[in-house]
């Protein structure tokens, strides 16, 4: 699979379009410098909508009653510089969920592909130009 990264002009130099398949989703800087969304958020929102769809998929195939949920995935980068860079998850459940399963969904929320590719894989990345 190959994800373009492509300049809006004309302001290319801080704006573009990531598009995977035929999605297009806008990227740009933060504020003050833009108005959004910037890599950062990509990242952290692939690791929310990971655990989501897991979560989500999981009930359904253990036939549990999870109606739905709402991730809220809080950054803190303020050490990012000295490689430290923390995210919470928070997760609400919704439905008529017994404790015991709560508790095997937030276990299996840890284990969601996007979790286990940020903490545990050794990512490789090579740039080239073409």
């Amino acid at each position: 699979m190959t994800i373009t990264v492509r300049a809006n002009p004309p302001e290319s130099a801080l704006r573009y379009t990531v598009t995977v398949d035929s999605h297009a989703m806008p990227m740009g800087f933060s504020a003050p410098d833009g108005d959004g969304p910037d890599p950062h958020d990509y990242f952290d929102g692939a690791l929310g909508g990971c655990k989501a769809l897991t979560l989500m998929w999981y009930a359904r195939r253990k036939q549990l009653p999870l109606v739905s949920v709402d991730v809220d995935v809080i950054r803190d980068a303020a050490e990012e510089r000295r490689g430290v860079y923390k995210l919470t998850a928070r997760l609400t459940l919704n439905g008529d969920l017994t404790e015991a399963q709560r508790a095997e969904l937030l276990a299996v929320a840890d284990k969601c592909p996007i979790h286990r590719l940020m903490t545990t894989a050794d990512v490789q990345i090579t740039t080239e130009l073409a």
